[in-house]
């Protein structure tokens, strides 16, 4: 039933009863300026070494340091693209970019399939030894890299793979953090939308792939956020088996910029800006889904 104010004075005063308090804005305000405060100076290093491209060596390196440069330097990219390593005889950064994207890429999607699979056999099914498996991949994350590293390098040298991207794709097409991550997220999926699809005929994997999978878009992002980061900002393994130049990665060819009594601070910077970029840039876009699987993560005791 509707309800009418005959006195004009009453229905504004009804109004203005329905209206937050003025402390609600000022707090809001507030909350607003402080997020704006700490994002600039999170994101300050990022800014202050974008406008370093753009500076001399002698500019970059003075103390104390300035924020934009006394004069702009364009030159500093230009020179950077026309960059050309022997035996290359065109420019290496668009090839070495080229070879850190499609590496990434496939790192990536080899990772999202593998690892699901693993991730939905530790959280479905029930085989002996399953947890105590599961622990032993979850202790391997403690494990520091640069044990492995002699080991590896001695493993692939006489299979033979030194050289090639073998020992950047195969070491990688599971990680733990990525079965860990995503066994979190499949029980938290209620079993009743699998065992309907048992009553319709799926088999195992058809339950997976038809009713895991598509719930699980928002870890299966994340996880493809992180490892590209992880892959696209690699250093030691494309620098340790990639030996020939137009092998290289963009994080690898960035080291032919430092020589050995002179470092060029303006290349490596507009390197460092063109590594950074694509990361940036997935993130932004994807960001939603990035929180929305944190937050379904947290779903997983329940």
């Amino acid at each position: 039933m509707a309800v009418t104010v005959n006195n004009p004075q009453q229905a504004v005063s009804t109004r203005d009863a329905d209206r937050p308090p003025a402390r609600h804005y000022v707090g809001i305000t507030l909350r607003y300026i402080l997020l704006t405060l700490m994002s600039l100076l999170f994101f300050s290093p990022f800014l202050l070494s974008f406008f370093g491209t753009f500076k001399t060596g002698v500019e970059i390196l003075a103390y104390p340091p300035e924020i934009f440069p006394r004069t702009w330097n364009p030159n500093n990219w230009v020179r950077v693209f026309q960059f050309t390593v022997p035996p290359m005889t065109g420019p290496s950064i668009p090839w070495w970019t080229f070879n850190s994207l499609w590496l990434a890429v496939v790192n990536v999607i080899t990772q999202m399939f593998f690892c699901s699979l693993a991730a939905y056999a530790f959280a479905r099914i029930r085989f002996p030894g399953r947890e105590a498996i599961f622990a032993i991949m979850i202790a391997t994350m403690t494990i520091p890299g640069v044990v492995t590293l002699i080991p590896g390098y001695v493993f692939f040298a006489k299979i033979g793979w030194i050289n090639t991207y073998w020992p950047l794709i195969i070491p990688k097409l599971v990680v733990p953090f990525g079965i860990f991550m995503l066994a979190q997220f499949f029980r938290s999926i209620p079993k009743d939308l699998e065992e309907a699809a048992f009553m319709d005929g799926l088999g195992r994997f058809g339950t997976f792939w038809n009713i895991a999978v598509p719930l699980s878009r928002p870890a299966l992002i994340t996880l493809a956020i992180l490892q590209f980061q992880a892959s696209w900002n690699e250093f030691t393994g494309p620098f340790l088996y990639l030996q020939d130049v137009g092998l290289k990665t963009l994080t690898a060819g960035m080291a032919f910029f430092r020589q050995q009594f002179i470092v060029d601070f303006s290349a490596m910077l507009v390197g460092a800006m063109l590594n950074a970029i694509p990361v940036l840039v997935l993130f932004f876009i994807f960001n939603k889904y990035y929180t929305e699987s944190s937050s379904y993560a947290g779903l997983a005791g329940q």
